[in-house]
């Protein structure tokens, strides 16, 4: 029963789903069709789509995400100041509960003091009910077995993965990176990647990664959907014959599995995997987590539940690398948590157009980028993200998985394989970098890394924007004379810094008010069907009419498939 527009995995290709429950379909969009007079308000802690749906439709239930003031109030305390709302989750560490409540209820639920902000509950996929709570938490995976680096000599020509070689990834493993000749593959660190869950059984990650399951309607931890497997192994995928390697193939990759076994996903679950790895990150060691999802409601940083739980992360040092999105140049490219916020590393998709060479690389023009509603311009940087293979997930129970139907024509040879494109793809590269970092100085904090990844970057042909290209030497050079302490502060364009040692719950979001609360984002305009009904996401935006060349194809993209 949902009215938002839904969690992406931020894959190129990937085909979404139109957004608004059984429920509230035919009244709701019958009513925004016709564009109903509403008044919306920058003033008051709710989302304007929420605004909007509590006039236009105010009978319907929806789902949301409301996060306190403080952590010790109870959640059905202030559940029980809104008739016919139910509380369906709490969450440990950020201080949120996600419910269901009537859209007239909200506006009263809000005026609560000890509300700081009500959200829709994003969602890929209507479902017919909220799905029942576990009644424990997910528990813990076993310790892996330890991994070899490299091998001595190792072959870089025998890559069929160039980026690796793009990025200077196997200058580290070899010890040609840095002037000591020491060599760097992430051995002993760990980081965790939120997605679609893994195939611990795929040979080029078995045996170093630790799988959970946090979604209540999968099945377990394995990777239906086949977008997870594919983003672990570019961290520390390495096959038996030299031939696909991820950036750092020593690490330890911990799965937290969001998605259920289709790779449908809500806000509310990457809540709760942000929330296990907020819980674990100590008893697994987790530097850093990996985020090739991306909210499908727009939202400041300043008030999405995304991105505080994010945020707490990054203050708890664990880094915390998101991909852009695959918006290109939309004027909303950049207005969607987590890749929005500040804090935290934001990802672009380099086209290196399959060489080693820099001279003929150029942005992926997918690849989001932009200012935010908030004023800060990302992505911070980029990294390969076009035609990357990496390991193919045989899904669950050996059945195949999604992505390997949907584009059989990607597969390699072997069969073990699958080439993808998108920023989702490029994420991963920069969350192996940080490992490879970490190896060499492990008290490098979250704000030190991501000034030595932006810093080093390298320029590259066509650049548009300040965000260079992903340059592992480069940075591991500069990590030696990394400032000590935690200097960074983000500045948005033209504006001015946060008030000193603010986070999303402090600052006030005044930039997004204005951006936002004219009617004509959240209004008819938006709402009536050309945007968000089925003439978006039936392939107008994301299907065939979107990926077939005439937008990405021929002169720009070079095939009509757009992988």
């Amino acid at each position: 029963m949902k009215s938002t527009r839904p969690i992406r995995f931020v894959l190129a290709p990937l085909l979404a789903c139109v957004l608004i429950g059984p429920t509230a379909s035919a009244s709701l969009a019958g009513s925004l069709t016709t564009g109903p007079l509403v008044t919306l308000d920058s003033t008051q802690k709710i989302h304007p789509l929420l605004q909007y749906g509590a006039q236009a439709d105010p009978t319907s239930i929806v789902r949301v995400i409301v996060q306190k003031t403080r952590a010790d109030v109870q959640s059905s305390t202030i559940a029980a100041t809104v008739p016919g709302m139910q509380v369906s989750e709490n969450f440990q560490f950020t201080p949120a509960f996600v419910a269901t409540v009537p859209q007239t209820g909200v506006p009263a639920l809000a005026l609560n003091a000890s509300v700081r902000y009500v959200s829709p509950d994003a969602a890929v996929q209507v479902i017919p009910s909220v799905p029942q709570l576990p009644s424990k938490p997910a528990p813990r995976p076993p310790a892996p077995k330890p991994v070899a680096p490299p091998k001595t000599g190792f072959d870089a020509a025998n890559l069929f993965t160039k980026f690796p070689l793009v990025s200077g990834a196997t200058s580290a493993w070899s010890g040609a990176a840095t002037p000591d000749g020491h060599r760097f593959s992430g051995v002993n660190i760990a980081v965790a990647v939120i997605d679609s869950g893994v195939d611990q059984n795929h040979p080029d990650v078995s045996g170093q990664v630790l799988a959970v399951n946090v979604n209540q309607n999968a099945s377990g931890p394995a990777d239906g959907y086949g977008h997870g497997t594919h983003v672990a192994a570019i961290i520390n995928g390495h096959d038996a014959d030299g031939q696909y390697y991820g950036i750092a193939p020593s690490v330890t990759v911990i799965s937290v599995k969001i998605a259920d076994d289709t790779g449908q996903a809500y806000e509310s679950d990457l809540l709760r995997g942000l929330d296990w790895v907020r819980l674990n990150r100590d008893a697994y060691h987790i530097r850093a987590v990996n985020l090739s999802v991306s909210s499908g409601l727009a939202s400041s940083y300043a008030v999405s539940p995304v991105d505080a739980a994010v945020e707490r992360l990054w203050h708890d040092n664990v880094t915390v690398v998101a991909a852009a999105g695959n918006l290109g140049a939309a004027t909303d490219a950049t207005w969607y948590a987590p890749a929005n916020d500040p804090f935290v590393i934001t990802v672009g998709c380099l086209d290196d157009n399959q060489t080693v060479a820099t001279s003929d690389d150029s942005l992926c023009p997918i690849s989001s980028r932009g200012v935010t509603q908030d004023g800060f311009a990302k992505p911070d940087l980029i990294a390969p993200g076009r035609k990357i293979e990496s390991a193919l997930s045989a899904g669950i129970d050996g059945r195949g998985s999604i992505l390997a139907g949907d584009f059989p024509d990607r597969i390699t040879a072997d069969g073990e394989h699958i080439r993808l494109s998108g920023t989702s793809m490029s994420a991963p590269m920069v969350t192996g970098a940080i490992a490879l970092l970490l190896q060499r100085h492990g008290g490098l904090q979250p704000n030190q890394l991501k000034q030595l990844l932006v810093n080093s970057a390298s320029d590259y042909p066509g650049q548009p924007d300040g965000a260079g290209a992903l340059n592992i030497p480069a940075a591991l050079v500069a990590s030696d004379h990394a400032p000590s302490g935690d200097h960074y502060q983000p500045l948005p364009v033209g504006g001015t810094v946060p008030p000193s040692g603010s986070i999303t719950l402090l600052w006030d979001g005044a930039r997004w008010g204005n951006a936002f609360f004219d009617g004509a984002r959240w209004g008819s305009a938006e709402w009536d069907g050309a945007r968000w009904g089925s003439a978006s996401w039936n392939g107008a935006r994301w299907g065939s009419a979107y990926w077939n060349g005439a937008r990405w194809g021929g002169a720009t993209w070079d095939d009509a498939t757009s992988d």
